[in-house]
């Protein structure tokens, strides 16, 4: 039974909480005994963060290895201009303590892996997945599902997002939605741009699924899809049920893992000081591919011939066979996949640039902007 005792200054603080008949003293205390792990803690997890510590969680863990950086602000509302360059976990630990004393925050400054996701997983009640990649989404629902934990999930890309419930008991998984990750990725915040508010909007409601069900209060998005299309604030709810060809649910067996490596091998990359190091000693010998937008060519580029990436499968024709192609985006995702079509049409000599031009500004010419 959850323990009601609150100390005065929790009893000012959660004043609203407890005069709501629906939550009162037995709900609040629901709340502080429960132990909620935000995986992100960027456009998605900072907002859910900042509500969850309000509304007095008793344990916060916040994993993410990612720094502040100028572009996360426009967003990502728990950093300021003077965090930037800062661990967010140390940055986010800190203003949550000074929001809420009364916190248990626990700080993860690192990725999700093979060998910490199953164990870190594991100390949580309710796990908000504020990640913004398939992957992530995928290795956080199977472990949840293999704990039975529960998973609140969330996603934005652009003007739209959507939020569900899933792994609660009797309700489906990620998987029964997505049986497995799609044959090509959704572009991320970085790569296809998101309006600032929309995942401060569905991390807000991410935020109020967890408080439902820390509480036991509500009617929880188990097995519905809400989506917003935020430019005509309209929307929509979806019915989902398990699937009965869930490789989970269907209790058919555990699928097989998705590996948190790079997609292309990394005989096919190059980094960004072997990239310098081969257009000093072989320029004549070496094509570097864009396959970004023409509005982040425009931004800052390093001189590359422009192929957007939705237009390479049509103009294959118009790049060198005969060269070294060294193929680039922002950070390394849609050129990954493009290094791939390339080398399966019959490109003997292609390499993808880790990290995209952000690694080239950080560590060859910080004088191009970054954005």
């Amino acid at each position: 039974m959850s323990d009601h005792t609150f100390s005065q200054a929790e009893l000012e603080r959660y004043d609203r909480h407890f005069k709501l008949p629906i939550l009162g003293l037995e709900g609040q205390a629901r709340l502080r005994a429960t132990r909620v792990l935000c995986v992100g803690v960027g456009g998605l997890g900072a907002p859910a963060c900042l509500y969850l510590a309000a509304a007095g969680i008793g344990t916060l863990g916040l994993i993410d290895d990612d720094v502040v950086e100028l572009t996360n602000l426009q967003r990502q509302i728990l950093y300021s201009t003077t965090d930037i360059s800062k661990p967010k976990t140390e940055v986010a630990q800190s203003k949550l303590l000074a929001l809420n004393p009364e916190l248990r925050v626990i700080a993860y400054p690192e990725r999700l892996t093979a060998e910490n996701i199953e164990k870190i997983i594991a100390e949580y009640d309710i796990i908000l997945d504020g990640s913004d990649n398939f992957t992530t989404h995928y290795w956080v629902n199977d472990v949840c599902h293999r704990l039975k934990k529960m998973m609140v999930f969330s996603a934005v890309t652009q003007t739209e997002g959507y939020c569900s419930v899933f792994n609660k008991a009797g309700g489906p998984c990620y998987r029964c939605l997505f049986p497995e990750p799609p044959t090509h990725d959704m572009s991320n915040c970085s790569e296809a741009g998101v309006l600032g508010v929309l995942p401060g909007l569905l991390g807000v409601i991410q935020a109020t699924e967890v408080i439902k069900l820390a509480a036991k209060i509500g009617e929880p998005l188990v097995g519905r899809l809400l989506c917003v299309d935020i430019l005509s604030l309209r929307f929509q709810e979806y019915r989902l049920e398990k699937n009965n060809d869930c490789p989970l649910c269907s209790g058919l067996g555990y699928p097989p893992k998705i590996d948190f490596t790079e997609e292309v091998n990394t005989m096919n990359s190059v980094t960004v000081e072997e990239l310098q190091q081969l257009l000093i000693e072989q320029p004549e010998d070496i094509c570097i591919l864009d396959v970004r937008r023409p509005d982040e060519y425009a931004i800052c580029n390093i001189n590359g011939q422009l192929i957007p990436f939705e237009e390479l499968p049509n103009r294959l024709s118009e790049i060198d066979r005969n060269k070294h192609l060294v193929v680039h985006c922002r950070s390394g995702g849609r050129s990954a996949k493009a290094t791939q079509l390339l080398v399966e049409a019959g490109f003997l000599r292609v390499s993808n640039l880790t990290g995209g031009i952000i690694a080239w500004i950080d560590n060859i010419d910080p004088s191009l902007t970054k954005y």
